[in-house]
């Protein structure tokens, strides 16, 4: 037992003496790296101070400068005819004419639209005039006779009464007794009844009120028409509009004349509002506006869509942010002076684009312009320019 305890003695004491031995010569090894490598210890200390340094999240910062902005407001509508009216007959009959009612088909300011057959009516007009030269001619004797200084008038009109025309304007009655003579022998009776056949005879032709393109048909020539039966639509060929809608929100900013950009297939047109409407569409909550546009009659038709800019008049002390960086609904972040981050809320008063215009922030607040992931109010930053 007794060299047993001797050995584990002088184990130990040579593993003492070695430590001692290697923790001497490491540390004078140790200062001697040192002394001999001071500056590349230092570098690498600074290396790890930057690393550290890097850990605050660098964020894009733009700085708030209030100014007058115009509003710009998208929207999207469709290309219409200024007039897009259905022609309807107004008597009863068969079309007649040598041109079919086809879509596409173009017709001038005051050509013939369409016809009805008016043969029956036409007859019975002339008979009627008939009549009533007959009524004239038998009391032009009587009215020389009692009315000489009125007879020159009532003789021409006499005269001017044709058959294949329209009756001449009635003569004007100068004193009571002639104007008795003249109801007490239904000369104006049946002059008054001519007129209201001839005005029903105009109705059997129909004139374009301007000019302008057939796009749908209802019947054609041959077919038969009753009162009121549509026989052609009809829209008037290069005056058109365009309906545009947009939010609620926007329509205050809209005032009528201002101006509006359209484009379609890299083609460019100019606009301006005509008119604001004043209700809200149920379906999609937006208000309509209507535009006229400048175009070249041949290079815009009826039902093409086009993408439209509305720009109002400028609102003063605004500016613009991207709306990357509204979260919320109406919240940004914002860098104080102690480079902290701050959530504010902001008031948008409009849309543009990928921006928003809001009018609560002051001048040289820096505000956060990218969005920010798993981060909160009070965290240190450091802000870079935008």
């Amino acid at each position: 037992m007794n060299i047993r305890k001797t050995l584990i003695i002088i184990a130990s004491a040579i593993i003492l003496l070695l430590f001692g031995f290697v923790s001497s010569v490491s540390y004078n090894m140790g200062m001697s790296y040192g002394a001999d490598n001071a500056e590349s210890i230092r570098a690498s200390k600074a290396k790890a101070e930057e690393t550290h340094e890097q850990l605050v999240k660098s964020v894009l910062v733009a700085k708030i400068t209030n100014s007058q902005i115009k509003n710009e407001i998208n929207s999207s509508g469709r290309v219409v005819s200024l007039n897009n009216i259905t022609i309807s007959s107004e008597v009863q009959g068969r079309l007649i004419g040598v041109n079919a009612f086809k879509k596409g088909t173009e017709i001038k300011k005051g050509e013939v639209i369409f016809s009805v057959k008016n043969t029956d009516l036409k007859h019975l007009i002339d008979a009627k005039k008939s009549r009533f030269m007959s009524l004239v001619s038998s009391n032009l004797a009587d009215i020389k006779l009692d009315y000489n200084t009125e007879y020159a008038k009532w003789e021409r009109f006499f005269n001017a009464i044709n058959i294949d025309k329209s009756l001449p304007d009635f003569p004007e009655m100068s004193s009571t007794k002639e104007k008795n003579y003249i109801v007490s022998r239904s000369i104006l009776a049946e002059y008054l009844s001519v007129k209201s056949d001839e005005e029903k005879l105009s109705k059997y032709t129909v004139f374009a009120p301007f000019d302008g393109i057939i796009t749908k048909s209802y019947s054609d020539v041959g077919g038969n028409v009753n009162p009121g039966s549509p026989v052609v639509d009809f829209i008037r060929k290069g005056k058109m509009e365009i309906e545009l809608t947009v939010n609620t929100s926007e329509i205050q900013f809209i005032n009528v004349g201002d101006k509006v950009s359209f484009s379609e297939n890299g083609n460019t047109y100019n606009g301006k509002v005509i008119r604001k409407g004043n209700f809200v569409n149920p379906s999609t909550q937006n208000i309509s506006v209507f535009t006229s546009i400048n175009i070249n009659e041949n290079s815009l038709f009826n039902g093409m869509y086009l993408n439209a800019t509305i720009t109002t008049n400028g609102t003063d002390d605004v500016c613009k942010l991207p709306r990357r960086a509204i979260f919320e609904e109406n919240k940004v972040f914002t860098v104080n002076n102690d480079n902290k981050l701050k959530i504010t809320e902001v008031n948008i008063i409009a849309y543009q684009g990928d921006d928003v215009i809001v009018d609560n922030l002051s001048d040289n607040t820096l505000i956060v312009s990218e969005p920010l992931v798993n981060i909160s109010e009070g965290t240190i930053v450091k802000p870079i320019s935008n």
